[in-house]
């Protein structure tokens, strides 16, 4: 199938995007020529963005939503672009569609692109399962404020512990442990 270009939006006449996710320069500038196409550079999260310049402004897009706006049309209210596949550099049209939030993280989970990560695995967990387990043991012998203090963790996260909220998975495993 053969490549198509638009122009890109808000960019007429300076850029054209192609349903392949590729951009290039329509009007020459500075330190650059008609034709040129522009070298993607991913971001951390792993989304391709290009830099373009328009009256010595320049910007910075991410190319999967310059594709949709330019081949599905403006992005409606409340949604966002998701790449079907889940390749975040995947951005040919056919690849691309406009879901809700929680539509696109229902996406992410069902192709295994989100993982929900608990208990240690989580990045921002200061605790093992093991402080756990102490801390649990603690209880009652201790004030909350105590405990937070030895473990180097907030009073609230203590009494998160106590109530279940948090690592209540790993409760259930200890109290089956203990029968």
């Amino acid at each position: 199938m053969a490549e198509r270009w638009l122009p890109m939006v808000d960019y007429e006449g300076w850029y054209d995007i192609s349903d392949h996710g590729r951009v290039k320069r329509v009007r020459i500038g500075n330190n650059t020529f008609i034709g040129r196409i522009l070298k993607p550079r991913p971001q951390k999260a792993g989304y391709l963005t290009i830099v373009v310049h328009k009256n010595s402004v320049r910007a910075t897009y991410l190319i999967h939503r310059l594709v949709a706006a330019a081949f599905i049309g403006p992005c409606p209210d409340g949604k966002q672009v998701n790449h079907i596949d889940g390749d975040k550099t995947n951005n040919r049209r056919e690849n691309l569609e406009y879901v809700t939030s929680s539509e696109n993280a229902l996406h992410a989970c069902k192709i295994g692109l989100m993982i929900n990560h608990v208990g240690e695995e989580h990045g921002m967990s200061k605790l093992t399962e093991d402080n756990v387990h102490e801390i649990r043991k603690l209880l009652g012998t201790m004030t909350h404020k105590e405990i937070a203090e030895r473990f180097n963790v907030s009073r609230p996260t203590i009494s998160s512990i106590a109530r279940g909220d948090t690592w209540g998975w790993l409760k259930e495993e200890a109290d089956n442990v203990e029968q």
